[in-house]
């Protein structure tokens, strides 16, 4: 007759050992778990000042359409403050909706990012005459400092590297104060080739450097629809293009002295 027993075999791992193995899968769950709940917690942020957002100029429309049909007649003056009240708002929600989808495109694992090869020093020169010609900036001073030997070619989206650039100019613009004075500059160090934007405008609290970025986050009512062209998701694209590029962007700024956008992108 067989031996149908099973052969014993001590385990490898001691009572304690298995124990602590336990607590450590037992933290890293823990751990996990809270970012989990703090990435929902952002999302539904997110969500409400999106809802926020949309909620204000759709009411402006929607009392500018009742104030017009609620007249027998208008004035060609009326007629045209009721028409810019509406071309605004409307303008503002186009940007809207055109950042929170390209911040969704940019999420998605089948993000619109295309790579090629870009020559740097032509890229930021392009996008710096542009700027020259724009009338938005006509009443600006405008600054390029640039190495006399650069000479770099980086596998980047250039038309995302642009639309962080011009983010970042945008931004300069409006929180300057009298003439508007912007630099656009760039350097290699050690591994990394920076790209930075700085403004003499007027600067960002300390305690608010850290959040900046955040989608969900807002300085004051940064996100109302004053401005037609603004969204106020501006630095969060920023972020979420430069991270597509495995780089990493950061603010260093003095109240009444101007913020300086520092982008570090890996060579």
């Amino acid at each position: 007759m067989s031996n149908n027993k099973s052969h014993f075999e001590k385990p490898e791992l001691s009572v304690e050992e298995l124990s602590h193995a336990l607590y450590e899968v037992n933290l890293k769950l823990q751990e996990a778990n809270q970012k989990l709940i703090a990435q929902e917690k952002k999302r539904l942020e997110f969500y409400a000042n999106i809802s926020h957002d949309l909620r204000a100029p759709i009411t402006a429309l929607s009392n500018s359409i009742e104030y017009m049909l609620s007249k027998q007649q208008l004035s060609h003056e009326e007629m045209l403050d009721t028409l810019s009240i509406m071309q605004k708002r409307t303008r503002y929600m186009e940007h809207l909706i055109n950042d929170i989808f390209l911040l969704s495109s940019l999420d998605s694992s089948d993000s619109k990012v295309h790579k090629e090869q870009v020559d740097m020093r032509f890229l930021l020169e392009d996008y710096f005459y542009l700027c020259e010609a724009d009338t938005r900036y006509e009443n600006a001073k405008l600054t390029l400092e640039l190495p006399d030997d650069l000479q770099l070619t980086m596998y980047v989206d250039p038309a995302l590297i642009q639309r962080v650039l011009d983010n970042l100019f945008t931004n300069a613009l409006k929180y300057s104060k009298g003439t508007p004075d912007i630099t656009l500059g760039s350097y290699v160090e050690k591994n990394e080739f920076i790209i930075y934007v700085q403004d003499h405008g007027v600067g960002i609290a300390k305690k608010h450097l850290s959040k900046i970025f955040d989608r969900s986050y807002m300085i004051e009512k940064s996100r109302t629809p004053d401005s037609e062209s603004s969204s106020g998701f501006g630095l969060s694209i920023v972020k979420s293009i430069v991270e597509h590029h495995n780089g990493t962007v950061t603010c260093e700024s003095e109240l009444e002295k101007g913020s300086r956008f520092i982008i570090r992108l890996p060579l």
